[in-house]
């Protein structure tokens, strides 16, 4: 089994199509189609399926992939490291990132980082917390922020930068619009408008609900924080967000309310993996990181 192998295989797979595969490889589409073939025979097993003229992964073939990706990812940290090694300076930071993390919190980051550091690059992954947890599990990440964040386990360690308070987002029309704080309790009959269910920023929102004693009927959900502002702006519901999403970005159709329920906050923090060493440039923002947020 050969890397070119490997890397004409991941193509393929990512465009479904021998042709154009070759073209973004700049090789020839037989010396593609003869590696994938020899990889096939070594591995003696049909990694795709031909489908006209085009090409689908079988499922051991989408195995492959998933597993090929992280082999992949391994070598390029492994080259990272050696030419990180004596100039750190120079090396890219693989950064994960929750989708419902402030957008103002990541840029007064690197801002500050690039200064310092400017010939540094970065290359950031979002997700929900469980989808970035399982990125560091699988060696996809090696640093992650997240929120709420997770305890420290035998995987990662966890630092906590802050805690910040959820908000109450309603229609300027709405009756409760003129108040400047709400208990939950008083949200009992509203329709709201929350992340999906695989968001922990939803689970904390239902949890709280459910310990006050109702279940918040969900009349849509999005992961995009101005979809469901439109959608509260619009009066087709309520929603609960974190108060440094909405920070400057509220609409005018719309108006933010303080809870005075203590439940309603989330934490922002950090995780690095504790089965990897960190590549010297993730090391220097990690502990920028750190030094960054312990002066705030």
């Amino acid at each position: 089994m050969e890397l070119r192998q490997l890397k004409y295989f991941m193509e393929v797979a990512r465009v479904e199509h021998m042709t154009q595969a070759s073209v973004n490889l700049h090789v020839a589409q037989s010396a593609v189609s003869r590696q994938i073939m020899k990889l096939e025979e070594e591995l003696g097993v049909a990694l795709f399926e031909r489908v006209g003229r085009n090409m689908r992964l079988t499922s051991i073939g989408a195995s492959f992939l998933e597993q090929t990706k992280r082999a992949m990812h391994e070598l390029q940290k492994a080259e990272a490291l050696v030419t990180e090694y004596s100039n750190p300076d120079i090396g890219t930071v693989q950064l994960g990132l929750p989708n419902s993390l402030a957008p103002r919190v990541l840029p007064s980051v690197i801002s500050a980082f690039r200064k310092k550091y400017p010939q540094i690059t970065y290359e950031f992954r979002e997700g929900s917390n469980a989808e970035l947890v399982a990125m560091v599990r699988s060696g996809e990440l090696d640093l992650t922020f997240l929120s709420p964040l997770q305890a420290e386990n035998d995987i990662f360690t966890s630092t906590c930068f802050f805690d910040e308070e959820l908000k109450l987002i309603v229609p300027s029309s709405h009756p409760l619009a003129s108040k400047t704080s709400v208990s939950l309790k008083e949200l009992a009959q509203e329709k709201f408008i929350l992340y999906p269910e695989d968001f922990n920023l939803y689970q904390i929102v239902t949890d709280a609900a459910q310990n006050k004693g109702f279940v918040p009927e969900v009349a849509f959900s999005s992961q995009d924080f101005y979809t469901i502002q439109g959608l509260v702006g619009a009066g087709l519901g309520i929603s609960i967000l974190p108060e440094m999403i909405l920070d400057g970005a509220v609409f005018k159709n719309t108006k933010s309310l303080s809870f005075t329920d203590s439940e309603l906050h989330r934490s922002v923090g950090i995780i690095k993996t504790k089965k990897r060493k960190l590549a010297p440039s993730e090391a220097l923002f990690h502990q920028f990181i750190l030094d960054f947020f312990s002066k705030k």
